[in-house]
């Protein structure tokens, strides 16, 4: 995949390290959530709330970032973006009230408004069978972060204040501008300015596309549930369990470590493997997980074992689905990267905001949270296997795909 273009890997090496960063900005505080409510004198309701605007903030930029990068390039659009990441997370621990630091963490999720930059990057840059992989690898980032970020917090919190968390967020992002701004490809010519008219028929083309429309949909309605996990975990386990730090940290890196292994196993297939095969089988197991952590849902350990299943489901089909997805529409990929970002933020951000009214409403149980992933889990299994059928003619085998900028 680097063999001729090292560059390539240090791109992708600091790009991943941004990535991470920005996730674990938000999942080395979910421990301290409990801390930080109290603190303020705020409900838990706010610890979702919290969540979803961040995911929520990750969404206001994208459709203007995608016509900026076609006009200006990749690389001035991605080291802008980490620059604003790093100042707003220098805002988050001055916050005298909940309602300014509800508003500075929606301003540092904006952070992951550019990371569609760095996939679309990708996406031009490697062929099917190497994007499809390294977007896999790429993925386990945001998996990554609830497996390591618990843990950090915890650590972080027990010798240190809560807000000393973002200086590590601080710390970590600057040294991914730093290799970004060293090792991002550059685009070599400028591109004409576009007009308004032609940015609005293509956006309009992309969200006329069905394929692409239901594909996002799809991926979003298959995130939500892990996202949901990751913002009420702490308030289900460690207050309604009453359950230890350590058992929380334990309950994520079981869930967490079945999407880490799946993408794994992903990077071993050779370049003939067909797309819909891994969105149907990763549906399956996907299903099985839903569907038995809502019926195992007494038994804390059991439904770990079936979350653990979804998560690997879901690592399996996920960047197949996202890359049939991108490249449904036949319009530049910074401006469907930007409309996929832009509407996979809004779509997750509802669905947990959702997931969090519910599970308010019977005081954050366990089984709240999983009696509410069977209707979803069979939702998101019909609509899988619809996508998986509608492109079963459309790749016989991976097939090369042009290098870009």
């Amino acid at each position: 995949m680097f063999e001729k273009r090292p560059q390539l890997l240090y791109f992708s090496l600091f790009f991943i390290l941004y990535e991470l960063t920005v996730y674990l900005s938000n999942d080395m505080i979910m421990p301290a959530m409990p801390q930080v409510v109290r603190e303020f004198q705020a409900s838990n309701r706010t610890i979702g709330l919290s969540l979803s605007l961040f995911i929520l903030g990750g969404s206001m930029l994208q459709i203007f970032l995608g016509p900026i990068a076609d006009r200006i390039g990749k690389r001035k659009v991605m080291l802008a973006g980490v620059a604003l990441y790093l100042v707003a997370t220098l805002f988050v621990p001055f916050s005298a009230t909940i309602a300014q630091f509800l508003s500075a963490r929606f301003f540092q999720g904006m952070g992951s408004c550019f990371i569609f930059i760095g996939y679309a990057a990708i996406h031009e840059l490697f062929d099917d069978a190497d994007a499809v992989k390294l977007t896999a690898m790429l993925s386990n980032t945001t998996v990554f972060a609830p497996l390591i970020g618990p843990v950090v917090g915890s650590a972080v919190i027990s010798i240190a204040p809560w807000e000393s968390i973002f200086g590590i967020g601080f710390v970590l992002g600057s040294i991914a501008w730093l290799g970004l701004f060293a090792f991002m490809p550059r685009a070599d010519t400028v591109k004409p300015r576009a007009d308004l008219a032609s940015i609005r028929a293509s956006y309009l083309t992309i969200v006329r596309n069905k394929k692409f429309m239901s594909g996002i949909l799809v991926a979003a309605m298959a995130i939500t549930p892990l996202t949901a996990w990751i913002g009420l975990s702490p308030v289900i386990i460690m207050e309604h369990m009453g359950k230890s730090y350590g058992t929380y940290i334990l309950y994520q890196l079981v869930i967490f470590s079945g999407f880490i292994l799946s993408t794994m196993a992903i990077q071993k297939l050779g370049h003939g493997f067909s797309l819909t095969r891994l969105i149907r089988q990763g549906a399956g197991l996907a299903v099985i997980g839903m569907l038995g952590a809502g019926l195992v849902h007494q038994h804390g350990h059991l439904f770990i074992i079936c979350m653990f299943i979804f998560s690997a489901g879901f690592g399996l089909f996920n960047g197949a689905l996202i890359r049939l997805s991108l490249t449904a529409t036949g319009v530049s990929m910074n401006l469907t990267s930007s409309a996929m970002s832009l509407l996979y933020c809004v779509y997750i951000a509802a669905g947990v905001q959702i997931y969090n009214l519910v599970c308010a409403q019977f005081n954050y149980s366990l089984a709240s949270y999983a009696l509410f992933n069977v209707p979803l889990g069979l939702a998101l299994g019909v609509c899988l296997m619809r996508f998986a059928k509608n492109h079963d003619q459309q790749e016989p085998a991976l097939a090369q795909s042009p290098q870009a900028e």
